[in-house]
């Protein structure tokens, strides 16, 4: 019986790149000009920029604006940097527990007559 073969792809860790920006990076340009859009359409509905609606004039500026801005931001920086930065942001902070601390308010312990043991 002989062996069957088949064709493997060799760049199964390839990156999915669009303009040097990766899919969470365009994930954020996505929200970013929509949010612009919907700011456009409910305060600006009646204003027009170089004959265009505004919510579509927003749109073109954030989109034409944070392309370049994003590919400045993360030039250098490792895969993933965009999705890393958000969670720095956003996720709260641990604290060491051996840390000192810099400003003693008042002594920690304090016996029943009000003297300081410590």
């Amino acid at each position: 019986m002989p062996l069957r073969v088949s064709p493997v792809s060799r760049n199964l860790n390839a990156q999915i790149m669009l303009f040097g920006l990766e899919f969470e990076d365009l994930l954020v340009i996505t929200v970013l000009g929509v949010a612009a859009m919907l700011i456009g359409q409910f305060f600006f509905s009646d204003r027009y920029l170089f004959f265009l609606p505004m919510n579509w004039a927003l749109l073109l500026i954030v989109v034409c604006s944070s392309v370049p801005g994003l590919m400045l931001l993360k030039y250098g920086k490792p895969r993933g940097y965009t999705g890393a930065l958000f969670n720095w942001y956003t996720k709260p902070r641990a604290y060491s527990g051996l840390e000192p601390d810099t400003a003693l308010l008042g002594p920690y312990i304090e016996d029943s007559e009000g003297d300081e043991i410590a």
